[in-house]
């Protein structure tokens, strides 16, 4: 058996033509800019990397990503904002490093049992939010008290 490289400009059928003068394969890392949608699903094989986004003020901005940082050292109102639209789950991580203060949650924000966890100061607190209705309410879980 050999094998060897066609070059395909065009393709007809019946229906259409598509012409594949630009399709290069790469097995170059390719990195989207824009919003990509997969209709078909997406299957990764591999370690999956997402960047911390430091929180600079005290609104979470979900368009910006899913994992936040953030440390507070007084009394701290977290807002958020832009969450995806409803019937879209949106999920997002705060890593919330808490030396002093307290922490006030947006009201749409529901905590196991309807209370927010009691928080230690001088530890480092991870959140999760889960949101599938615009953020008209968002599902809460803490992970308390890791050491700095």
């Amino acid at each position: 058996m050999s094998y060897g490289t066609v070059k395909v400009n065009q393709i007809t059928t019946s229906t259409q033509t598509v012409t594949v003068d630009n399709l290069v394969q790469s097995s170059a890392a390719t990195t989207f800019t824009a919003l990509q949608t997969l209709n078909a699903g997406l299957a990764v094989d591999g370690p999956y990397k997402q960047a911390a986004e430091a929180v600079s003020a005290l609104d979470i901005d979900l368009s910006t990503g899913n994992y936040f940082t953030k440390t507070i050292s007084g009394n701290s109102t977290f807002t958020f904002s832009n969450p995806p639209s409803s019937g879209t789950v949106g999920s997002f991580t705060l890593e919330l490093t808490h030396s002093s203060g307290t922490v006030t949650w947006p009201s749409s924000v529901k905590f196991p049992a309807d209370t927010a966890p009691t928080l230690t100061t001088g530890k480092t607190h991870l959140f999760v939010f889960v949101t599938d209705d615009g953020g008209s309410r968002y599902r809460g879980a803490a992970l308390a008290d890791y050491v700095n």
